[in-house]
């Protein structure tokens, strides 16, 4: 959808009587597209995840126009424990079956993600009579599964599952794998410290128990608390998945204090140490006229959301803002 948007932009800045060459007109059509993308994930998608306290608390959330909030001393760079387990809290919001929309909103037909999942082939042959405008539709149309710790069947017991000469993988048999073990060991893989160590980290709480007191697991439900004690011989042998996974959610949020503390800290640095993010009001990178754009431009791109443009690109249907219970993880709505 963005690389169209690009297209699009590329378009029209050819209307604009000035010395273009191929390699401007790309720039300054990634430039724009590039603020639309930030202002999309700081304004509507992370208010979802993180909740209004966490936003406020670390300056997530855009402005009205300007703000300069960029430190040559703020490190970019992607951290493993966001990297490795705390963004793949999204991982608990996959639905299991999939399907296209018609133009006309009548889905085309139901296929179960295990039998698509990395296999493009597949995934076309099955939807024989769709494309992507379909898809896209029926990601604003259906509803991801509830932020939780549980996983639907085609990530815990089929993922990658081939059982015929068309499989992507040496054209022959693929076992199955589990998404969940498979985020776990790659934390070990990284040398991610304990749970604990990043919970203590985030928010100066010691686990000294699995009980979900005070002194222990109390950002967890009891029955989270127990089935981790069922798991793990010590408290400081938690993996950050598996502990971040299974805290209770803040409010307004998908995910737990110990992960919006690391995807919150993480974004706060991409915006932070960014010397072209969109909204600063830097001398050569700004939306000013001097630019070729003026400050209505940016307001512009300040109103942007999916919506528009999904509209705009012919994928007509929406569905209502996500709510953030949804039923179920392993269920679909």
């Amino acid at each position: 959808m963005f690389m169209r948007r690009h297209n699009q932009i590329v378009d029209a800045l050819k209307d604009v009587p000035l010395p273009w060459t191929s390699e401007l007109l790309y720039q300054e059509a990634k430039r724009i597209v590039t603020a639309e993308l930030q202002h999309i994930t700081y304004n509507e998608f992370l208010p979802r995840v993180l909740g209004p306290t966490i936003m406020r608390q670390h300056g997530l959330k855009p402005t009205k126009l300007y703000n300069d909030s960029y430190s040559g001393f703020v490190d970019p760079r992607t951290t493993s424990g966001f990297s490795v387990a705390a963004y793949r809290f999204g991982h608990s919001l996959v639905r299991n079956i999939h399907n296209q929309i018609g133009p006309g909103g009548k889905p085309i037909k139901e296929l179960l993600l295990q039998d698509h999942f990395d296999r493009l082939d597949t995934h076309m042959k099955k939807f024989a009579g769709g494309n992507t405008e379909g898809f896209a539709r029926w990601m604003k149309i259906g509803r991801n599964s509830k932020a939780d710790r549980t996983f639907v069947d085609g990530l815990q017991n089929n993922l990658f599952r081939c059982e015929n000469s068309s499989c992507p993988r040496g054209g022959g048999v693929t076992k199955a794998f589990d998404l969940s073990a498979l985020n776990i060991q790659r934390g070990r893989d990284h040398g991610l410290p304990s749970y604990t160590k990043w919970r203590y980290f985030c928010t100066d709480k010691m686990t000294l128990t699995f009980k979900s007191n005070a002194l222990g697991l109390s950002d967890h439900n009891p029955l989270e608390a127990k089935i981790l004690e069922n798991t793990y011989k010590h408290v400081d042998d938690i993996d950050l998945f598996s502990g971040g996974m299974t805290e209770k959610r803040l409010p307004g949020a998908l995910v737990g204090p110990t992960f919006a503390c690391l995807i919150a800290k993480q974004f706060s640095n991409y915006k932070r140490g960014d010397r072209f993010f969109y909204d600063r009001p830097d001398p050569v990178m700004a939306f000013t006229r001097g630019n070729n754009f003026d400050t209505n431009e940016l307001k512009k791109i300040l109103t942007i959301i999916p919506t528009a443009l999904t509209i705009e690109h012919k994928i007509q249907h929406r569905r209502p803002p996500s709510k953030l219970e949804l039923g179920p993880g392993a269920q679909e709505e």
